[in-house]
């Protein structure tokens, strides 16, 4: 079957050994860009780029996708580029302030952030400041550390320790920062530096800005001086112990590792070597727009690939998506506003897939799906990784997905 992806490359292949115009190779580019399709975008960003490396546009492009795939120190000297040659240009100093926070460097980040518009990293002026000369996220303890999950529905909880206090729950997510429930923020008497505005399931809500000394976990491992954020109390888990949880752990701090969220061993896997090697039976790619947004590429029945968000947060179902992206993989979905239960013949992730997925509607983030500039099409989500260990290399830009490995048949005698 003839797609409209299949002609787009056939296009680009076309513009790779002609003579083609700058503006007709940046349509096809920007297209491909669109639809997430960023290596072969980017080549032909960089083909513009090599007859006027001082193309506003083209340049710009190229610096977001050095951006989504890690490469920070050049991102930022490529997003420099671009607003020296036009300072105006939004995207580029957005993307600018993400990979100031990304790679901790709040010094820079705290003079940029005025000028940032409201939907940039989740953090103050102020607040950065308040970091003077400590050093954000500075680990010490063993080289590999394993945290029990305390429980592993509605989601992965632990427990960890926050300024000396005793233990206290709290859950893991992909699609969070590191962040607090503003009663136990209110107890700790967490310093706080202003607040942004965050966008969560339930609505819009003041996120206070603040500072934590250090967090303490299962094994002797530490991290100190963390910017954190409040949520609503109502974002709150309940364990089967009874317990609740007091905030949750996301990507801020994960990606100071090489994390393995080992579903069927029940347990957090936090490695300081960020650059070991690990293999597992099933990978799929990883990039990081914004400040805490993962994404990959998969597919929903038998639609083409499209990039998904990888966000481990979701509860008790497997997969959602927007409207668009149901409607098109045939789901029939139900009348009426709010929340309805649909199941997915296949999701897949990389060469990870599953059938009869369990997936909701109503639930993916209307604002989400075009934010970026490419089309966000879907999310994978709790119930889609829980037969997998599940890590994420953020040095290699890879995710590695091995499933539990079932026991051995009993002879008999």
């Amino acid at each position: 079957m003839t797609t409209r992806r299949t002609l787009l490359k056939t296009a680009v292949a076309a513009a790779l050994t002609t003579t083609a115009t700058a503006p007709k190779t940046l349509d096809q580019a920007d297209e491909l860009f669109a639809t997430g399709d960023f290596t072969t975008a980017d080549t032909l960003y960089r083909k513009v780029l090599g007859a006027d490396p001082d193309h506003v546009h083209a340049l710009a492009q190229h610096a977001y996708l050095t951006l989504l795939t890690g490469h920070l120190p050049r991102a930022r000297r490529l997003l420099k580029q671009v607003l020296h040659l036009d300072p105006r240009h939004t995207r580029a100093r957005l993307n600018l302030a993400d990979a100031l926070w990304r790679a901790d460097r709040f010094t820079e980040l705290a003079a940029l952030l005025p000028t940032i518009p409201q939907d940039g990293p989740t953090a103050t002026a102020a607040q950065l400041k308040s970091f003077g000369r400590r050093r954000p996220y500075e680990i010490s303890g063993p080289p590999t550390t394993t945290v029990p999950f305390a429980a592993t529905d509605p989601l992965p909880m632990i427990e960890a320790s926050l300024n000396g206090a005793p233990p206290e729950l709290f859950f893991l997510d992909t699609g969070a920062l590191f962040a607090l429930n503003q009663d136990y923020a209110d107890h700790l008497a967490i310093p706080t530096y202003g607040h942004t505005t965050g966008k969560t399931m339930y609505g819009e809500h003041q996120a206070h800005q603040g500072r934590i000394d250090q967090l303490t976990l299962t094994g002797g491992l530490t991290i100190a001086h963390l910017p954190v954020h409040t949520i609503p109390d109502q974002i709150r888990l309940t364990a089967p112990d009874g317990r609740t949880t007091q905030g949750a752990i996301g990507t801020s701090v994960l990606a100071r590792f090489l994390p393995t969220l080992d579903y069927p061993s029940q347990a957090l896997i936090l490695r300081r070597n960020r650059r070991a090697t690990l293999h597992a039976r099933h990978s799929a790619p990883l990039w990081w727009v914004g400040d805490h947004y993962l994404l990959s590429r998969g597919t929903v029945n038998d639609l083409d690939p499209m990039i998904f968000f990888v966000d481990t947060g979701g509860g008790d179902i497997g997969f959602t998506a927007p409207t668009s992206t149901l409607t098109a993989a045939g789901v029939d979905i139900p009348t009426g506003d709010g929340y309805h239960p649909v199941t997915l013949s296949e999701v897949t992730l990389g060469s990870a897939g599953q059938h009869d997925v369990s997936g909701l509607t109503g639930a993916f983030p209307t604002w989400f799906e075009h934010q970026y500039g490419f089309r966000i099409g879907g999310l994978p989500t709790h119930r889609f990784f829980q037969p997998y260990a599940l890590t994420l290399d953020f040095t290699r830009g890879r995710i590695l997905m091995d499933p539990a490995v079932p026991p051995e048949p009993r002879r008999s005698s």
